[in-house]
């Protein structure tokens, strides 16, 4: 049987999914069925999307948001919380940043699903700070990574970087990320070092 066969039959374990709820990152969520998530759009009257809208106008340079999607991952969540809490136990440089990457909207459901898959080392568009999973500070650079327009906030668990390159699968010991110079690209090569938040649809001016 397959891994995503087993997956996809999980019992939902109602219990963790109680205690995930009182994250302060679902404070959008609703209390409903998660199998294994929901894409929820987001009202564009809310709060949640000035927010959203702010951190993306930021370095967007003119392009715009279209369509906001909120992920409910509550597996997934979970994961990456207890990620957290073990990165900062061992280490207290450890940073929460929010970072993009631009996709292809054929895979939104799978990250949605699975999350990001390290694995396939920057099958898209090549891997040339690292082969792990990209992704950027700035909404102008992750763009360049889309075909259709969208790409996917997320939360990133950053401890200690350092420069990579093309031949980098793996950071050297007592690393955990690699990046350009100028930080304008994050490499992740752990399992649960990040969180697909929300789905963003946007326009090109």
């Amino acid at each position: 049987m397959s891994i995503s066969a087993n997956r996809e039959r999980c019992v939902p374990n109602t219990v963790l999914i109680k205690e995930i709820l009182k994250d302060p990152m679902t404070t959008y969520w609703e209390e409903t069925a998660h199998t294994p998530f929901v894409l929820k759009e987001v009202s564009q009257n809310s709060i949640e999307y000035a927010t959203v809208c702010a951190t993306f106008q930021q370095t967007s340079r003119g392009m715009s948001i279209k369509k906001l999607e909120r992920v409910e991952n509550p597996y997934l969540l979970g994961h990456y919380l207890m990620k957290k809490e073990k990165m900062g136990s061992e280490d207290s440089t450890v940073r929460e940043k929010n970072l993009f990457h631009g996709t292809q909207r054929s895979y939104v459901n799978n990250i949605c699903k699975y999350n990001f898959d390290w694995r396939k080392r920057g099958s898209s568009r090549g891997h040339k700070f690292g082969q792990g999973v990209s992704f950027a500070p700035e909404v102008s650079y992750a763009r360049h990574y889309t075909m259709d327009n969208v790409m996917i906030l997320a939360k990133v668990l950053v401890s200690r970087a350092t420069i990579g390159n093309h031949f980098t699968v793996v950071p050297p010991t007592s690393f955990d990320t690699t990046a350009n110079s100028k930080c304008s690209v994050i490499v992740k090569y752990d399992d649960d070092d990040f969180y697909p938040q929300y789905v963003i649809h946007f326009n090109r001016i």
